[in-house]
Order: C-alpha cells, then sequence, then structure tokens
C-alpha cells in the first residue's frame, strides 16, 4: 500500500464476518481486525486509525459502548466510527448516531455499498482531521501556553508550550480540578489560596487577565500571567473557556527585588541611627518573607558572637546584657539558641563563610548571611515560617538586600557622628543647661534635624545676685540664624556680667549686631530680675511684650521699655521700664513663633498665651512650660485660615520661650531636735509673708507644716536624735506644697481615742487638699498641699 493508505480497523466477535470485512477493504486499505469492543478500544488508544467499523453486538464491550469511550476520551475522540447491525429501523439508526458513530449500516449490506460507506467516512474523516491538525499545529506555534477548560473547570487541550512552562503533557488529560499545577495547601498555603482564586474567576467569569502562582512537575514555583475569555463550542453550543500562560517569573522577581529595596531605602532613610536601622531593616525582611524570626549577631574583637537583635523581640537577658555565643563553646543541643544549641552552632558557622552569600540549613531550618557593619561583620539568621520556605529567587534577594544594608549602616553610622558633633555644638550654642530655681524654657528650631535656629533665650546669674534675662528672635531660620544667634547671646551675656543694666546692654549691643552679618532687625527682650524682691528692670529692643500672669489669674503686658529692633538706630539710646512681680505671679518671655499666625491679628495669639498660663497656674513649673506648647502649637489648616489658629500641627517657625515664677522655695534642713521646731517655723513665716496670704492661710500652712516636722522629730529619729529633717516649700498660684522628709522610721500610732498625742497626721490630713505619706528603708517623706485664699 502507498504511505498514503488508509487505516481501518475491524472490531467483530464472528470470525467469517471479521474475515470476510477484511477481504473487502483490504484491496484500498490497510486493515486490522479484533474479536470485540474492548480489544478495538486499546487498539485505537495505542495507535488511531483512519476509520473504525464496528458491529453493534459483541461480549466485553459492545459498539455503542466502545463509541461512548472513543469520544469520551480527547485522544480518540475525532476517530470515525461506522457501526454495522442487524437491527433494521429508524429507531436503530438513531440511536448509534446519537451514541456517537459517524455512520450506520444495516445487516444484510452490499459489498460496494460497505466500500462506499468506508470510502466516504475516511475521506470525510480526513478532511476533518486536516482542519484539525492545522488547528493543532496553529496552536503549537503559540509561544504562549494554551489551554481550553470544559464548563467544570477540567483543562481538556493543552499545546506544546503548556508542556515546557508546567511539564504536564496531552497524556493526562483531561486535568480536572484542583489541577496538579496548583501549589500546594501545606507548602505553599498563601499561593494556594490565591491560584483557587484565579480559578474561580476563570470558571465563573467571562474574561480576565490575572497573575497566579503555579508549580511546575518537578516542583520549583512559578509565577504565571493568566488571560482567558469564554467561548461557545460551534457544534455543541457549550460552554469553554480559552486561556493562555506567560512565565512572569523572572519579571516578578526583579519587580519584588526593586520593591523591596525601594522599601527598605525608605525605611533606612527613616532612620536616626545603626541600631534603629538594624531593627528597621529586620523587620522589613520580616514583613518581606514572613519570617518566623530575624536574629543578628555581632563577633567582637576577643572572637566572642553576641546577639544584638531579635525580631520579633524576645525579652533581654535578666543581667542587661546581650547573650554571648561563643565559637569554642560545646553543649547539648537544644535549638532554641541556648549554648551548644544548633542555632548558636548555625550562627557561629556563618563566619566561616563568605559575606553576602547566603547560606541554607535544615538543622535549623533557615537562612543566614554575613554583611559589613561599622563594628565588624554582622550576622544575620531568618527563621522561615513552616509555611514560607526561601527559595533560590529569596537567598539571591537576601544577598542584595544584604549588600544595600550594609551601605547602610556605615552612611546611618557616618550621619551619626557628624549629628553628635552637630548635637554637641548647637547645645553649646543655644544656652545653659542648668537654670536658677523658678525658671523653665522650651525651644522649638522650624528646621530639621537642627536643634537650634534663630530664636534663643539665655539666663544669667550676675554677681550681686541677680538675675539677667534674655530672649531674642534674629531674621530668618535654620543654620545662618543659627550662626548670627550665637555671636549675639554670647555678645548679650558678657555685657549683662558688667552689670551695665538692660538698657545700656542693648546699646552696646546695637554697634555689636551692626558689625555682623544677618544681625540687623533681630529683636531682644532683656531685663534684670531681683529675685527677693520681684523687681524688674527691662527694655525691648522691638521685641513682642512679656506677659505677666497675676495670682488671680489676670494678666498685664510689659509693654514699656520699648524701642527699634537691634542695629536699625544704633546710636539713639534705649529706655527702660520697671515692675515689680507679685508673689507667685507668672511671667512668660517668648518669641513671635510662640504667638504669631497667618491671617490672625498678634494679639490673638497673645491673649491666648495668657489664657493658657492662666488655666495651669496650680501646675508645677514644668508642666505649665508643656501646656503652653501644646495650647500655642498650630493647626494643619492653619494656611488656609479654615480652622483655629491654635490647634496642634507643629511650628512653622522658631519657638523660645521663658517661663518665670515668682516665688522661690523655701528648703530648711535642720537636726531632729525639738528646740529647733521654732526657728523652723519663723523661717517659714517669713517666707510665707513674702508671698503676702491672708493671714488664715498663713496660720494653716503653719500648723500643717509644724505638725509635721514635729512628727518627723519624734517619730523618725526616737532612735537616732539628730538625724536630719528636711522641709521644703513651694509656691503657687493657689496652694502651698509642703515636704517634710526623714531618714528615720515612723512608730505604728496606737488606736486611742482617749489619748491627747497621735493626733498629727489627722490634723494635717483635715487641713490640707491631700496628703500622702511614704516610708522606706531611707525615710518618711509627707507631701501635703494646702490651698490658698485670695
Amino acid at each position: 500500500f502507498p504511505p498514503t493508505a488508509s487505516r481501518v480497523l475491524i472490531a467483530d466477535d464472528n470470525g467469517d464476518m471479521r474475515d470476510y470485512l477484511t477481504g473487502l477493504l483490504r484491496e484500498e486499505h490497510r486493515v486490522t481486525a479484533v474479536p470485540d469492543g474492548l480489544a478495538a478500544l486499546e487498539a485505537v488508544r495505542a495507535d488511531p486509525p483512519d476509520l473504525v467499523v464496528s458491529d453493534v453486538m459483541m461480549p466485553r464491550m459492545d459498539g455503542l459502548r466502545l463509541v461512548a469511550a472513543l469520544r469520551a476520551d480527547p485522544r480518540t475522540a475525532g476517530v470515525p466510527v461506522l457501526l454495522l447491525s442487524a437491527r433494521a429501523g429508524q429507531e436503530a439508526s438513531i440511536e448509534g448516531l446519537e451514541a456517537g458513530a459517524d455512520d450506520y449500516l444495516v445487516k444484510p449490506f452490499s459489498a460496494g455499498e460497505l466500500r462506499a460507506r468506508v470510502r466516504t467516512n475516511v475521506e470525510l474523516a480526513r478532511l476533518r482531521n486536516h482542519h484539525a491538525h492545522w488547528r493543532a499545529a496553529l496552536i503549537d506555534s503559540l509561544q504562549e501556553a494554551f489551554f481550553v477548560c470544559d464548563e467544570e473547570g477540567a483543562v481538556i487541550e493543552i499545546n506544546a508550550a503548556f508542556t515546557d512552562l508546567l511539564g504536564y503533557g496531552p497524556g493526562g488529560l483531561p486535568y480536572p480540578p484542583e489541577h496538579p499545577w496548583w501549589p500546594g495547601t501545606r507548602r505553599h498555603p498563601e499561593e494556594h489560596r490565591i491560584a483557587a482564586e484565579t480559578f474561580a474567576r476563570l470558571r465563573d467569569g467571562a474574561e480576565g487577565h490575572h497573575e497566579t502562582p503555579v508549580v511546575h512537575r518537578d516542583g520549583h514555583l512559578l509565577w504565571v500571567a493568566v488571560g482567558f475569555k469564554e467561548v461557545r463550542d460551534p457544534d455543541t453550543g457549550r460552554r469553554l473557556v480559552v486561556g493562555t500562560l506567560r512565565d512572569i517569573t523572572e519579571e516578578r522577581f526583579t519587580a519584588q527585588r526593586e520593591a523591596a529595596m525601594a522599601a527598605l531605602g525608605i525605611r533606612l532613610a527613616e532612620a536616626s541611627g545603626t541600631e534603629e536601622a538594624l531593627r528597621v531593616a529586620m523587620e522589613e525582611l520580616r514583613d518581606l518573607w514572613h519570617a518566623r524570626r530575624i536574629i543578628a549577631a555581632h563577633r567582637d574583637e576577643t572572637g566572642w558572637v553576641r546577639r544584638i537583635a531579635s525580631v520579633p523581640e524576645q525579652d533581654p537577658p535578666t543581667d542587661g546584657e546581650n547573650p554571648p555565643v561563643s565559637p569554642d563553646r560545646r553543649g547539648r543541643d537544644s535549638g532554641d539558641g541556648s549554648p551548644g544549641g544548633p542555632l548558636e552552632k548555625a550562627v557561629v558557622g556563618l563566619y566561616d563563610t563568605v559575606p553576602l552569600r547566603p547560606v541554607t540549613t535544615r538543622d535549623p531550618t533557615g537562612v543566614g548571611i554575613t554583611l559589613d557593619h561599622p563594628g565588624g561583620r554582622l550576622a544575620l539568621w531568618i527563621e522561615p515560617a513552616p509555611h514560607r520556605p526561601l527559595g533560590p529567587e529569596d537567598t539571591t534577594l537576601l544577598a542584595v538586600l544584604g549588600g544595600r544594608l550594609g551601605q547602610a549602616l556605615h552612611r546611618v553610622h557616618t550621619f551619626e557622628q557628624h549629628r553628635e558633633t552637630a548635637l554637641g555644638l548647637q547645645r553649646a550654642i543655644l544656652g545653659p543647661d542648668h537654670l536658677p530655681d523658678g525658671f523653665a524654657v522650651r525651644y522649638e528650631p522650624a528646621a530639621r534635624p537642627l536643634q537650634v535656629g534663630g530664636d534663643w533665650y539665655d539666663t544669667v546669674e550676675l554677681p550681686d545676685g541677680r538675675i539677667g534675662i534674655v530672649v531674642g528672635d534674629c531674621v530668618g531660620r535654620g543654620l545662618e540664624a543659627a550662626t548670627v544667634m550665637g555671636q549675639l547671646r554670647s555678645a548679650c551675656r558678657a555685657l549683662l556680667l558688667e552689670s551695665t543694666g538692660p538698657a545700656r546692654t542693648l546699646t552696646a549691643l546695637d554697634r555689636f549686631a551692626a558689625l555682623v552679618p544677618g544681625a540687623i532687625c533681630t529683636t531682644v527682650f532683656c531685663g534684670v530680675l531681683e529675685p527677693d524682691t520681684g523687681r524688674l528692670v527691662y527694655s525691648s529692643a522691638g521685641h513682642p511684650p512679656g506677659i505677666l500672669v497675676r495670682p488671680d489669674g489676670g494678666h498685664d503686658l510689659l509693654e514699656g521699655g520699648r524701642s527699634t529692633p537691634l542695629a536699625v538706630r544704633p546710636d539713639h539710646p534705649r529706655p527702660e521700664a520697671e515692675r515689680t512681680l507679685p508673689p507667685t505671679s507668672v511671667l512668660l518671655l517668648y518669641t513671635d513663633g510662640l504667638v504669631e499666625r497667618r491671617r490672625h491679628p498678634l494679639d490673638v495669639g497673645i491673649e491666648r498665651a495668657a489664657a493658657v498660663v492662666a488655666d495651669h497656674l496650680d501646675a508645677p513649673l514644668q508642666e505649665l512650660a508643656d501646656a503652653v506648647m501644646r495650647g500655642l502649637e498650630p493647626s494643619p489648616e492653619e494656611d488656609g485660615g479654615a480652622a483655629a489658629p491654635f490647634s496642634g500641627a507643629g511650628y512653622r517657625d522658631d519657638v523660645a520661650m521663658l517661663l518665670y515664677r515668682h516665688a522661690r522655695p523655701l528648703e530648711v534642713t535642720f537636726p531632729a531636735e525639738s528646740a529647733r521646731l521654732a526657728g523652723v517655723r519663723a523661717a517659714l513665716r517669713a517666707w510665707l509673708t513674702e508671698l503676702e496670704l491672708e493671714r488664715r492661710s498663713i496660720q494653716r500652712i503653719l500648723v500643717v507644716a509644724g505638725e509635721a516636722c514635729a512628727n518627723a522629730v519624734e517619730h523618725g529619729h526616737r532612735h537616732t536624735p539628730g538625724g536630719a529633717v528636711r522641709l521644703t516649700a513651694r509656691a503657687t498660684a493657689r496652694e502651698i506644697h509642703l515636704t517634710v522628709a526623714d531618714s528615720g522610721t515612723w512608730r505604728v500610732p496606737r488606736p486611742d481615742p482617749g489619748a491627747h498625742r497621735g493626733r498629727g497626721l489627722r490634723l494635717i490630713r483635715g487641713l490640707a487638699e491631700r496628703v500622702t505619706v511614704e516610708s522606706d528603708e531611707d525615710g518618711t517623706t509627707v507631701d501635703a498641699h494646702v490651698r490658698i485664699d485670695r
């Protein structure tokens, strides 16, 4: 036969009929004969013929079941079948054709009719197969993986690119869901969830484009771009889904790498030191890979490896030191990082590897790497979550991120050193750390990360006991204004120490400012305070007025002694003004950044500042300073003018603020002897008289203090007479805070209601607003807050 001769498979359980049919068809076709339908099915699957001629009635598998089996298998569904049957009639023919047969011939039949039927079906099949082969070749020529799904989601057709991509060939068709290339739930639970969601969209949607993970037949994970569209079978009308897969693993890895590097860069840029940089980097790595734990260790100059950080953070060692990991130590394998455990050995072993070369181990499971650190090589150990193992792409990314982290740590370390140097210089410029009693200051530069700007404050303790007070504001902000400020502050301090007075100090400062670039138009409030009397002499070079808040909550503005800013009229003498501060009053000096707001008069800010001080007159001075800074903080909508001008969004201009409460504290330390109590009462009475309190308030305070001191003498030092007792009294606008402290142990009072003794504490609690008594091994302290009548 020529190579183009058709192949015909005959299936009939009657040997004579098989021989007869074989003889009829042998002249034109290559004929193979089998005795039943099951043998025919196996033969067709092994090597599909051009036509199957089958009897309907056969043992093991009849002709109708054979047709059904052939049509159910995508590999044999296109093989034409001619059924032979002794059953005549239209119903028998319909039954055969509905089963899937291409033709139906009733016995007896003529030889010519059989040959004609066979020839016609072979030619029709060849025509169909030609189109099918052309379609298959067209699909196989696609560079992207191609697939067809039926209504149930089973993959019923694929091309060669699909097999190349996933390793699954046409021999396994159909592939029912869940498809074998889905990621497993145990090893890749998150990827499995994504694949399931993508399949649900593919099964239920008309079309779409998604990215989903898949697993190659050899086990490695891939990411593919899936595009699909719903179509209808032109012959049956059933719903099908055709789609393509494109490998985007490398693209995704590149995007992941770029995103990870960008995220790490952002976190590192926000870090203010090497410790913070390392911590945020470890957090970023943990979030990137959903790691269970990340450990950082460092080897010091002695060869000891110490854990310096852990994410999630673990409780620090009880001795406050980083736990050591010795490279020479051997012990039992605990598996938890204790001496000699697998984790310890794995971390120590990283120092035997090349930097930035990830090392993967199985006991314990994890990936480690070493990288450059300002203090030497740093080891990072990543313990992955069981459901998220780290693959080759992850270790490559770890090497890239490790290199970036090492560079960032060196950069942050260099910046940290420069910053410490700069901060030291800034602190030297800003002013004294120690303030005289009764003062509180706050400073807020507008330009970050500088800690100084063009504003300043200063307090100068003069040789005669007076205190010089200065608050100034240079034009501009940032480093340039800070350098001008530093020169003016130093000059003003030196002039005050010459005891020249506020007006003469500012006049001399005029001439100095004229020689300093950028110092012209600086505003300054300069005053000299006598703490004992409250007398304040001051002069203002164009500066906002000071605010004096009286004990009753009212306020006055210090608007005297005003003249032009510095160096505007350098030869013009400056005036002075004088004011006596009432006892327990509060003086607020400030720069305009505290009270000035766009589209609001300056008076609004000044009144607001006075109100905040009045609302917190009873607060300790440091708390009062915090309240002022909080209460005057600008609003976020300030620029648009839509909100109140003071509602908290950060200062946009430099702010310097100085508070002074005119009520110097009284501190008396005396031996624990009854004879000394009268002198203590006299000192306290004199101090209270200076505060100009009412007689009734003075008497109540004296009784509370006297009882507390007497208890300290009698109970605290009954076994050690002569021990020290300390009385401290501090005044606010509405109360006196008394503290009596001794170094002894009080005797527990006996419950004797008829006794005339042991009533001191009850009397104290009756006269004071709040009383606390605290005792420990160092002694006993009584705190009492007594209300002032105004």
